[in-house]
């Protein structure tokens, strides 16, 4: 059985290689802020997208995209904040969010703003 940390891992590698294929360019994962950690830095056309990667294995705790509160949310902000202040003052940011459930995969792209 496998702990957390290594299935959030395969999860991240999993989101990555999904997102290629759609297309984006993976810039950067898990990357550590004042603000938070995000788990993928993309762009997509001349957008820059910040990605939370949430796996759920079964429904116990709800589903994945429910994991991303109004919290979560807020830190993501934050880290975004900062990133885009050190890396790209002028970027247009977007949030996207991958929730994979079990076996499916789905993209939310503008998940919030």
């Amino acid at each position: 059985m496998q702990n957390n940390g290594a299935k959030g891992r395969l999860g991240e590698d999993r989101a990555s290689r999904f997102l290629a294929s759609c297309g984006y360019r993976v810039l950067e994962r898990n990357v550590r802020l004042p603000g938070g950690e995000i788990d993928a830095v993309c762009l997509d056309g001349e957008t820059l997208v910040i990605v939370e990667v949430k796996l759920r294995d079964s429904r116990t705790f709800g589903a994945a995209l429910a994991a991303v509160d109004a919290r979560k949310r807020a830190r993501m902000r934050a880290a975004a904040a900062d990133y885009a202040q050190i890396v790209a003052p002028a970027a247009k940011l977007r949030f996207d969010v991958v929730a994979l459930d079990g076996p499916r995969l789905v993209l939310h792209r503008n998940a919030f703003s």
